[in-house]
């Protein structure tokens, strides 16, 4: 994503406004962050090609704690093999004033660790990601006038971030307004009735991991026949129809195959059943659809709505082995692209089972 620095004066000097890169954070996680530092990683065309957050803590003395300057090293290895040529450190914290010592210690921590992804080129300090909030340079380096055009102002208050053009464009390319908070993803993902029955019945089977049997292509059908529904404006399920998709879900074959659907014109309609049913489920069932979504999310590059449908997996069914395996990849800075291969894997496996899915119109991002 481009995101155009504007200049100002400061006295009589013209400087670049960093407001259009601070007020882009919520739009380019997904959510507003509280108490993080968030890093936006640019190529040569001054193109954000990669944003990533992570909580904010200190030591007891205001220093970077040794776990998060190992942190800052694995991050800027990542940076590195994206190819960036710098990166734009932004630390949000409303415990201390933007002027506090301990954002310079951390912004010169960060500059050490990302010396091989081109360097550190700035960092900026705010209490909240709001509209007005106070923010302040904490750092730059005597290289940012040559990237930005002019070093950067000194301080400043923050523009709308839910009115910036980040998330204008987010709205348009994706449809979704930025969230408040990481904790209104999670919120979005809490369990809700079973259905409607005054008589419900919910089942909660097991995981099934044998050779692909019968019923699996039946099951799968089942399923993509749900997502069609869904396409098609019809939403409620009844206790055991529920049921059924229940079954189907817990067949790593059909699980596996579903993962197609993602890339193909039901993606929408995808998205939507996997959160209701993620929503409605219990146990592996649960599981099962929060992977689906949260591999969704990691290939169009939602991080954050990711992980918040890992976490959900892990918890209904601590052993469940693809939504470890995907977390761990995200949590490594393994991009979409590098897991294209199981999309591919999930056309040719619908296919054995005897179900075509419509040809793929989404990629993976990144």
């Amino acid at each position: 994503m481009k995101i155009t620095i504007t200049t100002r004066l400061e006295g009589s000097r013209a400087v670049a406004d960093p407001d259009p890169l601070i007020a882009a954070v919520p739009a380019l996680l997904g959510f507003v962050p509280e108490r993080s530092i968030v890093f936006m990683c640019f190529d040569d065309r001054i193109q954000v090609t990669a944003t990533m957050r992570h909580d904010l803590e200190f030591t007891s003395g205001g220093r970077t704690p040794a776990a998060m300057r190992a942190l800052f090293a694995r991050l800027g290895d990542l940076a590195s093999s994206y190819g960036s040529c710098g990166v734009i450190a932004v630390l949000v914290d409303d415990r201390y004033e933007p002027s506090d010592e301990r954002f310079r210690r951390t912004a010169r921590d960060v500059r050490r660790a990302f010396t091989q992804a081109g360097g550190l080129t700035a960092a900026f300090a705010i209490g909240e990601v709001r509209a007005g909030a106070y923010w302040r340079t904490t750092w730059q380096s005597p290289r940012s006038a040559a990237v930005f055009g002019h070093d950067f102002a000194v301080d400043g208050l923050l523009s709308d971030p839910q009115a910036s053009p980040a998330a204008l464009h987010r709205a348009f390319e994706t449809g979704r307004l930025v969230l408040r908070s990481r904790s209104e993803i999670a919120a979005m993902l809490a369990p809700v009735d079973h259905c409607e029955s005054q008589q419900c019945a919910a089942v909660t089977p097991p995981a099934r991991t044998g050779p692909m049997s019968a019923d699996d292509g039946p099951r799968l059908a089942r399923l993509y026949d749900a997502v069609v529904e869904r396409a098609c404006g019809d939403a409620a399920f009844t206790c055991e129809q529920l049921n059924e998709l229940a079954q189907a879900l817990v067949s790593v074959h059909v699980r596996d195959a579903a993962i197609g659907l993602s890339m193909t014109v039901h993606r929408d309609a995808a998205e939507e059943l996997w959160t209701d049913l993620t929503r409605r489920l219990a146990g592996t069932p649960r599981a099962a659809a929060a992977t689906l979504l949260g591999h969704l999310h990691y290939m169009e590059g939602s991080g954050a709505f990711a992980s918040a449908a890992f976490d959900v997996a892990h918890d209904a069914d601590p052993s469940y082995g693809l939504a470890n395996l995907l977390d761990t990849a995200l949590r490594h800075g393994m991009r979409p692209q590098e897991l294209g291969g199981i999309a591919d894997m999930a056309f040719d496996l619908a296919r054995a089972m005897g179900v075509r899915f419509p040809p793929a119109t989404h990629r993976a991002a990144g």
